[in-house]
C-alpha cells in the first residue's frame, strides 16, 4: 500500500489533491453521476455536457445494480445476516448502496463546507476555512469514557466493566443508524443549494496492523468502512487524514480479499448515528424492569419509565464482534476523538485475531540535538573529525538538490534560505560573517537570520533570538536524529508530549554567584589547570598527537569545554573525574558562561569584563557582563511540597531539541 498517496501526497511530499477548483468540479460529476441536479457553473457544465453521455450510461448501470454492494460492504452485510439471524428487528436492516464514495483523499475537506463559502455552523458542527485548511469544531468535546463503550452479545465474551447489549437491540440501533433524520443527511456543500442534497457519505481505510519484517513478513492491514450521514463528512475528513483513504471501494484493486498476501482478514464498519441518543429503550426492544435479569437491571438495560431514553440520552458506542473477524460498531456521537478511538480499537481487535501483532498506546518523535554555539562557529574542527565529510563530497553527490555558486557554496533549489558550505566554514556572529576559502581566497557571506547554513556532515548552523534576553545567538543542530518511542502507555502517560519541544517548560532569570572575586578566582584556577593527565592510558597516546588547545582558545568551542568538565568514566581517568566532582555546580556553570561571552581580544583579561552591582555598600550577585545583567536557564520540572517551582539550572550550551513526531497514541508493532 502506497501509504503517502493514501495522505494525499506524492513520493515527495507534495499535495497529490489537486486545487480546490478541480476537487469542487470533480464532486459536482460525482454528484451528477448520482442524479443530482448540480447548478449552473459555466466550466463545470461544459464538463458536465461533455460527459453527459457518459453520465447516463453510469446512471443506467446504477440502476441495474442499485442491490449490488461493494466487495467489502458485501462481505459486512453478510456477517450481519448471519448474526442477527432470527431476530425481530424494527425494519429490514441493508447497507446502503447508493452512497458518495470518498474515493480521493480531500474530497471530505472540500464537502464540509457549502459551496463558495468559508464558513458553516450548524447544531452540532461549525468549521470554518482557514490559511492550513478547515477547522471544525464538533458541539461535544468529550474527554470521559464513563457509560460510553456497550458490547452486543452473542459474539466475543463481554467484558464485566463494559455494558452488555441484547442482539436484538444492537440489530434495532444499527437499523435507526442507517435511517438517520433528513437534515442529517444533508451534504454541507450543497447547502447554498436551491435543492440541498441529502445522502450517506461513505470512506475506505486500510490501517496498517502489523508493520513489515523485510524478508520474513509483509505488511498486513485490515479493511474498515465508514458510513457518515453527509452532514457529519467533517468526521470522515478527520478520519482520513489520520489513516488516508484506500481509495474506491468498488474497484478490485482496493479490494483486500483479492490482496490476501496484505490483509490480516479483518474487516470493519463504523456508522456515525448521533440522532440516536433521542431513542428509548422500550422502542428498541429492551425489557421492563421486572423481566430483566440482573446484569441488565445493572448495566441499565432495562426500563422503569416507557419514555426512558437509551443511556439516558448520552452519547454511546456500540459494538459487535465476533470470531469471524468482523466487527461493526455505532457511534451515537459526532466527537472526533470517537471515531479515531474507535479506528484504534479495531486495529486491535485485528491485531489479536492475527497473533504477534499489537496496536500499542504509544507516542514517539525523531529528535535532533540543537546546541548553543555562542558567537563563533568552526566548521573544521570537531564536526570535521567525527564525520569526515567535506563540500567536494556533497557537490559530486547532491549536485541535483542545488545550485552551485561560483564562490564555493550553493543554494538549495526547493528552499533558497538553506545554504550549503564547505566544511572550512567560519561562522562569526560579531563581525555577521559566513567565510570559508575558496580557489585560494577567502570568501564571505553576511550572516542572516532566517537562514540555515549546513555542514558537509549535515550539521546546521542558524541564527536564533535568545527568548529571555536582548542577545542573538548561533543554533547547531546535529544531521542524525534519535529514534524515541514511548511503548504501552496509559491515558496521561506522556503519548503526545514526547513529541512536544521543552521549551515551554524553560524559565530565564538572572545567573547568580555567591563572592564575586572568590567565584572568578575558582575559575580562573580551571582556567589555567593542564588537563594532559586526564585521559585514560589507552586514549592517551591519540590525544597526545594534537595540540593543546586552552580552554579561552578560539579553536576550542563552548561545547568541548563543557564536554571537558563532565566526567565520563570511559574517557577520563579516576583521579581527573574525582577532580571534576569537586567542582562546585555555581563555578562549573560560571566558567561556562565566561567561555561563551569570551572574545579573542581580552586574552587572560577576561575578568574585567564581569562584574556585580554594588548593592546598599555590598557586592551583589546578580551577575554582569559589561553593562548587562546576563540570562541563564533553567528546566522547570514539577512543584516542591509548599507549591513553589522546582528547577535546575541547565548547561549553558542547552537548546531543546528540535523533534519531527512519528506517532501519536496508535502504533502498529510486531514481535520478531
Amino acid at each position: 500500500m502506497d501509504t503517502a498517496r493514501t495522505l494525499g501526497l506524492d513520493a515527495q511530499g507534495r499535495n497529490l489533491c489537486g486545487h480546490r477548483d478541480q476537487l469542487t468540479s470533480y464532486i459536482r460529476l460525482k454528484l451528477a453521476a448520482l442524479g443530482v441536479a448540480v447548478p449552473a457553473r459555466q466550466a463545470v457544465n461544459d464538463l458536465l455536457a461533455m460527459a453527459d453521455d457518459l453520465i447516463a450510461n453510469h446512471r443506467e448501470q446504477d440502476r441495474l445494480l442499485s442491490g449490488h454492494l461493494c466487495p467489502v460492504d458485501a462481505r459486512i452485510q453478510t456477517f450481519l445476516d448471519g448474526y442477527l439471524a432470527g431476530e425481530r428487528l424494527c425494519g429490514a436492516l441493508t447497507l446502503p448502496t447508493r452512497t458518495l464514495a470518498l474515493d480521493r483523499h480531500g474530497l471530505a475537506r472540500e464537502l464540509s463546507l457549502p459551496d463558495g463559502a468559508e464558513v458553516l455552523e450548524s447544531p452540532i458542527l461549525s468549521s470554518y476555512r482557514i490559511s492550513q485548511g478547515v477547522l471544525h469544531n464538533p458541539q461535544n468535546d468529550r474527554r470521559t469514557t464513563q457509560g460510553v463503550f456497550h458490547i452486543a452479545e452473542g459474539g466475543l465474551p463481554v467484558p464485566d466493566d463494559k455494558l452488555a447489549v441484547p442482539k436484538v437491540v444492537f440489530g434495532n440501533l444499527l437499523v435507526h443508524a442507517l435511517r438517520p433524520p433528513p437534515e442529517f443527511l444533508r451534504l454541507p456543500f450543497t447547502a447554498g443549494w436551491q435543492h440541498p442534497v441529502g445522502l450517506f457519505a461513505s470512506l475506505l481505510l486500510r490501517p496498517v496492523v502489523c508493520p513489515e519484517v523485510p524478508g520474513l513478513l509483509p505488511e498486513k492491514s485490515m479493511e474498515i468502512r465508514f458510513l457518515a450521514p453527509g452532514a457529519l463528512v467533517a468526521n470522515l475528513d478527520f478520519v482520513e487524514s489520520v489513516f488516508g483513504n484506500a481509495g474506491d471501494p468498488t474497484l478490485p484493486e482496493n479490494d483486500a480479499g483479492l490482496d490476501c498476501e496484505h490483509w490480516t482478514g479483518t474487516s470493519g464498519l463504523v456508522v456515525l448515528a448521533p440522532h440516536l441518543v433521542q431513542l428509548t429503550k422500550k422502542e428498541l426492544g429492551l425489557p421492563p424492569f421486572d423481566e430483566a435479569s440482573p446484569r441488565q437491571r445493572r448495566d441499565g438495560m432495562c426500563w422503569r419509565d416507557p419514555a426512558e431514553r437509551y443511556n439516558g440520552g448520552s452519547a454511546f458506542k456500540v459494538t459487535a464482534r465476533t470470531a469471524a473477524g468482523v466487527m461493526v460498531t455505532v457511534l451515537a456521537d459526532n466527537y472526533f476523538g470517537y471515531c479515531k478511538k474507535e479506528v484504534k480499537t479495531q486495529i486491535s481487535f485485528s491485531a489479536n485475531r492475527f497473533g504477534l501483532a499489537e496496536e500499542e498506546h504509544a507516542g514517539g518523535a525523531i529528535a535532533y540535538a540543537s546546541y548553543v554555539l555562542g558567537d563563533e562557529f568552526h566548521g573544521d574542527n570537531a564536526v570535521v573529525q567525527a564525520r569526515g565529510h567535506n563540500f567536494a563530497e556533497v557537490r559530486e553527490r547532491f549536485a541535483g538538490f542545488f545550485d552551485l555558486q561560483i564562490e564555493g557554496y550553493a543554494i538549495d533549489r526547493r528552499y533558497p534560505d538553506v545554504l550549503y558550505v564547505p566544511e572550512d566554514v567560519r561562522i562569526d556572529l560579531r563581525a555577521k560573517t559566513v567565510s570559508w576559502r575558496h580557489q585560494g581566497a577567502e570568501r564571505s557571506l553576511v550572516l542572516r537570520p532566517g537562514t540555515t547554513y549546513v555542514h558537509p556532515a549535515g550539521y546546521k548552523v542558524h541564527l536564533e533570538k535568545h527568548p529571555g534576553a536582548p542577545t542573538w545567538r548561533l543554533v547547531g543542530t546535529v544531521a542524525e536524529g534519535t529514534y524515541c518511542h514511548k511503548p504501552c502507555t496509559v491515558s496521561g502517560g506522556g503519548k503526545s508530549e514526547i513529541s512536544k519541544s521543552l521549551t515551554d517548560a524553560v524559565l530565564y532569570g538572572p545567573i547568580f554567584i555567591n563572592d564575586v572575586e572568590q567565584d572568578l578566582d575558582a575559575v580562573e584556577r580551571i582556567f589555567r589547570r593542564d588537563y594532559g593527565d586526564r585521559m585514560l592510558p589507552h586514549l592517551a597516546h591519540d590525544y597526545s598527537q594534537r595540540e593543546s588547545r586552552p580552554l579561552l582558545s578560539p579553536h576550542r568551542s563552548l561545547g568541548s569545554v563543557i564536554k571537558l568538565l563532565t566526567p565520563s568514566p570511559g574517557e577520563f581517568t579516576e583521579a581527573y573525574n574525582s577532580w571534576l566532582a569537586t567542582i562546585p555546580s555555581h563555578i562549573r556553570a560560571l566558567v561556562f558562561i565566561i567561555k561563551r561571552f569570551h572574545k579573542q581580544g581580552w586574552g587572560d583579561d577576561w575578568r574585567r569584563h564581569f562584574s556585580v552591582d554594588i548593592v546598599n555598600g555590598a557586592p551583589g550577585h546578580e551577575l554582569k557582563h559589561g553593562e548587562r545583567k546576563l540570562v541563564g536557564s533553567y528546566l522547570r520540572v514539577g512543584l516542591s511540597g509548599d507549591g513553589s517551582w522546582r528547577t535546575f539550572k541547565l548547561r549553558q550550551d542547552f537548546l531543546a531539541a528540535l523533534k519531527v513526531q512519528q506517532e501519536d497514541d496508535i502504533s502498529a508493532s510486531v514481535v520478531v
